[in-house]
């Protein structure tokens, strides 16, 4: 294979990926609450676009305009459904840690 076929792909720094993978720098910090638990995970002042709660596994939805509203992201659950799920059965140890 030329060269040139690959003309238009950024070069990789494989060093620096690996670093970054080493280091905790590319950790998340949440600032907000999840609008399903409550817990502070969400970046970004709430603002997360495709964001997946660590706690609750909620994902952000901004396409859902009620809490009563189906979400596509979450497999059909609503947000009202989502929380009460949450009090009722609490987060899965695995994602507390």
């Amino acid at each position: 294979m030329s060269d040139l076929e690959y003309e238009f792909l950024p070069e990789v720094n494989i060093e620096k990926i690996l670093e970054n993978e080493n280091s905790n720098s590319s950790e998340i910090i949440g600032d907000s609450p999840c609008p399903c638990c409550g817990c502070i995970t969400i970046p970004n002042k709430g603002d997360a676009i495709a964001y997946i709660c660590s706690v609750c596994m909620w994902e952000i939805d901004l396409f859902i305009h009620d809490d009563n509203e189906s979400s596509d992201l979450n497999h059909g659950l609503s947000l009202k459904e989502a929380r009460e799920n949450y009090q009722k059965f609490g987060a899965s140890e695995k994602n507390l840690k």
